[in-house]
């Protein structure tokens, strides 16, 4: 018995290392990312709070000085810019205070989705990538308490993502205008 299980597990271990469940692209995906100068795109964020829902057109850019979140809409607040540091996801405003509250105690907003998404794209660990409606999908937990599911076209460029808190799902994104360099 011993002896057929040690050519069963190998048969195994080479047939797993023959399909590509997408695994290998998405690693270069997101070392892609990490190593990028600059990343930049614009969202349009939709928070699902426990008693409304709010929803944002957000620009997006990251150098080596950090990053810049921009609400493009609404009109309304359109131009607000919000600051996130090299070592720190905490958001610094310009003279302006736009509070509508965080979607989890890790004090997850609309405007720091993105910074979290960048995050996780960057230095969280992937949990699993399977094919979906012809996009890569992925799960990446940054943190203990956030998981975010990003999906890629074919061509290993964003479209969407969702972010959870505590296994319920707070952020929805639409991404466009995807630019690394």
């Amino acid at each position: 018995m011993r002896k057929l299980i040690l050519p069963l597990m190998i048969s195994l271990v080479i047939l797993c290392g023959c399909s590509d469940n997408g695994e290998e692209s998405f690693l270069k995906f997101m070392q892609q990312v990490y190593t990028a100068d600059q990343v930049s795109f614009n969202a349009v964020v939709r928070a699902e709070y426990s008693d409304k829902t709010a929803e944002f057109k957000l620009g997006y850019l990251q150098d080596e000085n950090g990053a810049v979140v921009e609400i493009l809409e609404p009109e309304l607040v359109a131009g607000i810019k919000a600051r996130v540091s090299k070592d720190s996801t905490q958001l610094e405003y310009e003279n302006v205070i736009l509070d509508i509250g965080t979607l989890s105690d890790n004090g997850l907003s609309p405007m720091s989705a993105l910074p979290v998404l960048i995050k996780a794209m960057r230095e969280g660990h992937l949990d699993i990538v399977w094919t979906e409606d012809n996009m890569l999908a992925a799960r990446i937990i940054p943190t203990d308490d956030t998981t975010v599911t990003l999906w890629l076209s074919k061509e290993l460029v964003p479209l969407n993502a969702e972010i959870s808190c505590d296994e319920k799902t707070v952020v929805f994104i639409e991404i466009t205008d995807w630019s690394v360099s």
